[in-house]
């Protein structure tokens, strides 16, 4: 899974877009496996009175479940980007901590009985 990062308004070089990288490896180690795509989203907003002018959006889609989406805004790139890091790795632990106490007992009871073949 190669994450897509896109940029408006900022030029992202190399040394952040391997940071980046990084950081998505890390958060997504155990759970790359059940994840469709990731796509980074970083921008200008241009903000000057709050003092937040660099936003970065993370999304995360995972097989049958709605996307993740975080959004947050910093003063600098890494800032942001590492503040929605945080927010979606504890997101993504959410959802799949909730996909695993499914009980597997409620299916229905003609599941559990053997099939006819004839």
């Amino acid at each position: 899974m190669e994450p897509t990062i896109i940029t408006k308004g900022i030029k992202a070089g190399e040394a952040i877009q391997e940071y980046i990288m990084e950081r998505l490896n890390a958060m997504l180690a155990r759970t790359q496996d059940s994840i469709h795509y990731v796509t980074v989203r970083l921008s200008d907003t241009n903000r000057i009175k709050s003092g937040f002018k660099k936003r970065c959006l993370i999304q995360l889609a995972l097989p049958g479940m709605s996307p993740i989406v975080v959004t947050e805004f910093a003063a600098d790139v890494k800032g942001a980007f590492d503040s929605a890091t945080r927010r979606a790795s504890r997101l993504l632990n959410k959802a799949m901590s909730k996909t695993k106490s499914i009980p597997h007992d409620t299916l229905p009871l003609y599941f559990n009985k053997p099939f006819l073949a004839i």
